[in-house]
């Protein structure tokens, strides 16, 4: 896929929404090995320092780690959605705990 040079949106972040959309859909699933800069550069017909751009932004979605030499890869791909549900949970079971803890320090207090 080409990046098109009409669009609004910088060709770093054409790529960027590209490979996005590649690992939320699954053909690029979570520990799997990121096509190399060099790779991903001729593909899109943009420039290295385009598809590096575009990597450092996943990157910082959490949605790519670098394992050093080793190469890019695809991390763990979570729904928002689940992510506030979790907190959401793990909140109400501090709370608890905390009313419990609390009836315990006062019923040792008598």
């Amino acid at each position: 896929m080409a990046i098109s040079p009409d669009s609004p949106r910088a060709p770093y972040l054409q790529v960027a929404d590209s490979l996005r959309e590649e690992i939320k859909s699954g053909k690029l699933g979570p520990g799997q090995r990121v096509p190399s800069i060099k790779d991903l550069a001729k593909r899109f017909g943009v420039s290295q320092m385009t598809v590096q751009n575009s990597l450092r932004i996943l990157r910082e979605q959490s949605l790519i780690f670098s394992a050093g030499n080793r190469g890019t890869f695809v991390g763990q791909v979570t729904d928002q959605n689940s992510v506030e549900q979790s907190i959401r949970e793990i909140r109400e079971e501090v709370r608890q705990l905390a009313e419990r803890v609390s009836r315990l320090e006062l019923g040792s207090a008598h």
